[in-house]
C-alpha cells in the first residue's frame, strides 16, 4: 500500500543558475557570458509557490516518519524552467 507521506515523484528539473567567481574581470568582459542552463534530477520532497526542494539521498525516517534527507537541493521557483516526472509513486526507503 502506497504511503502518501513517503510516496514521491522522481524529477528532472530545468534550471538557470547563477554563478560568480573570485577573479578581476570588467563589465565588458562579462558582457557576453549566460546564466548557466542546469538540470537536476532527484526526489520531489516539496514543491510550492516559492522553491521546489529535491532530495538526492535518503536515510531512513525521524520519529515522526518523515524522511531524513543527506543531500538536498532547493532552486528557487523564479530560476525553474521547466519539471519533467521521471517516475511516480516511488516510496522512500523501498
Amino acid at each position: 500500500m502506497e504511503n502518501k507521506i513517503n510516496s514521491r515523484k522522481i524529477v528532472e528539473v530545468e534550471w538557470i543558475d547563477a554563478h560568480s567567481s573570485l577573479d578581476c574581470i570588467t563589465v565588458s568582459e562579462l558582457i557576453n557570458e549566460k546564466p548557466y542552463l542546469t538540470q537536476s534530477v532527484g526526489y520531489l520532497m516539496l514543491e510550492d509557490k516559492e522553491k521546489v526542494i529535491l532530495s538526492f539521498m535518503n536515510f531512513g525516517f525521524n520519529i515522526n516518519e518523515e524522511p531524513l534527507m543527506k543531500h538536498y537541493q532547493i532552486i528557487p521557483r523564479g530560476m525553474i524552467k521547466k519539471i519533467k516526472i521521471i517516475k511516480e509513486g516511488v516510496e522512500i526507503g523501498e
